[in-house]
Order: C-alpha cells, then structure tokens, then sequence
C-alpha cells in the first residue's frame, strides 16, 4: 500500500512539475521567439553608404528623433529596380544594424530601401515585442512610406526575411503593395517550433498565443510573391516555403537554392540572387495592377 501511495505521490508531482513548465512557456513564450538587442554594432555610416535616419510614430508620421520607431532611408542607386522602394522587415534576432547587407543589395538594384526596428530592438522606443505590436509597427513603417513618402503602392515592394517574411504577409493582407519578396521563412510558428524539436514534450498548439500562422493567409494574397529560401536552412526548413507557395495564388515563384543556409542565401547565390530578384521584380512590374487586399474566407 505504502508503495502505491509513494507512485501516487509522485505522479502528482510530475504532473503539477508538467503543469508549471507549461505555465512558464505559456508567459514567456515571447521571450523565446524575439531576441532583440538594443545595441546598433553597423551603421551605413560605418559603410559609407548614402542615407537618412527616420523616426515614425505608429499613426505612420514622422516623429522627433528617439521617439517611436527608428530606421534608416537608404536611396536608390542606378540599378535596373530604379525608381521602386523596398520596405524592408527582419527577423526576430538582433536589429537593423545586422541586416544592413542585405539592404545594401536591394539599395544597389536599385530599390530606395527603408530598413526599419520594431518596438523593443535598436532604438525603437515601446514595449518587449509581440506578434500584434510587430503588426502595428509593420502598417506604421508602410503608411509612412505612402502618406509621408508619398510613395505609389505601385512602386512600393515588401520584403520579408524570416519572421519578418510572416509580418510581410500579414502585412500583405492589410494595405497594397506592387508586391512581395518573402525569404527563409516558415508556414507558422507551430510549424517551426515542431521543426525545432524542442518542445516535442509540451502541448505546445495549446499553448502558443504568437501564431504567425503564414500558411492560413497566403490564399487572401492579391499581388505576386517571389518566395526564396536556402536548400540546407536547418531554422526553417525550405519545405516550410514549398507549402506557402503551393497556397498562393499566381503570380509566384519559388527559387530554392542550393548550398543556403538561413541567414547567408544571397552571399551563397551570388551574382544569381541580384539576376533573379530583378528579373521577377522587373517582369511583375511590367503588369502591374494594384489590387485591394482579399477579405479573408467566411
């Protein structure tokens, strides 16, 4: 009886221990998905690029400097993509400053790049981040863009990498755009916390409240996307890009390519990444025909 009631015991230990854990990863989980840093270790200044610092409130204005959200304007260089602007959206790691190679490739094609923090990383003044704030401050950076800007949402594209590719999407869904680049990202966020492996031992459907759920939006899509991801992403896996684009509607292309990890798909393309952003861009443009975001599917 006593050896009964000692397995009884601690049965109910496990489970009240089970039960805290997930208790734990239910209030944190924010903290496990955005990792920003307020440190900004590369600047254009630092590069020597042409540039101007931006300061947007969340109505979309323009604010003093170290108020709202902070970003860089980087012009245009002669390029073939002349004349278009590029809003660019980052991942969930670090801040502006790591994504500036990136930008510079877009800024040398010649798209006008506005590279922008959301709240809570570089020196973007608010509140740790979370799924609906990343949201508002994507809508602010894209209503600077065309009532401050004045910039055409024909010539304006949006760009994605990661989990800013999730809030690209959304963001797609919301106000008009000539079109979408979306790069290394995942299907949701359920998705990629299941590639990960990490949490095989929690309910972690019932538990996540930060979704991301790309895959349930890219049908309402109404304008063409060029999808790219790196064959050997072991963050996201390149399957994750093959769903999405099954779900969208045309115009789309997926470019898969090979030897890419996560992070280092245009430094492993090369020379390719320039050609085949700017043969897609340049085709898409060609027809370009804006079109109100799709309500989504009572």
């Amino acid at each position: 009886m006593l050896f009964y009631k000692g397995l009884l015991g601690l049965a109910s230990a496990a489970g009240l221990l089970y039960g805290v854990l997930c208790g734990v990863l239910y209030g944190y989980q924010t903290k496990l998905i955005f990792k920003p840093t307020d440190l900004i270790t590369e600047t254009p200044a630092d590069q020597q690029l042409a540039h101007e610092e931006v300061w947007i409130g969340l109505d979309g204005t323009a604010v003093p400097p170290h108020q709202g959200l902070h970003g860089w304007w980087l012009p245009g260089l002669p390029g073939k993509l002349s004349g278009l602007t590029l809003l660019y959206l980052h991942g969930n790691g670090e801040n502006i400053g790591s994504n500036l190679g990136l930008a510079h490739r877009y800024q040398t094609m010649g798209f006008n790049v506005l590279l922008v923090d959301y709240r809570g990383y570089g020196l973007s003044v608010g509140p740790f981040p979370n799924e609906q704030r990343v949201y508002e401050d994507a809508i602010a950076a894209h209503r600077y863009l065309t009532e401050i800007r004045q910039i055409s949402a024909q010539k304006l594209w949006l760009f994605g990498h990661s989990l800013g590719g999730a809030i690209a999407i959304e963001l797609a869904t919301q106000r008009p755009a000539a079109g979408l680049i979306v790069q290394s990202t995942f299907s949701s966020m359920l998705d990629a916390v299941r590639f990960s492996g990490q949490y095989e031992w929690m309910p972690v459907n019932w538990i996540l409240t930060q979704r991301f759920d790309s895959a349930a939006k890219v049908p309402q899509l109404s304008l063409p996307v060029f999808y790219i991801h790196g064959l050997e992403d072991d963050t996201t896996a390149a399957m994750m890009s093959e769903q999405l684009h099954a779900l969208s509607p045309p115009p789309k292309r997926l470019w898969l390519v090979p030897g890419a990890g996560h992070t280092n798909v245009a430094t492993t393309a090369g020379p390719d990444y320039f050609t085949q952003v700017e043969t897609f861009v340049q085709q898409m443009q060609s027809a370009v025909s804006i079109q109100p975001p799709r309500s989504p599917v009572e």
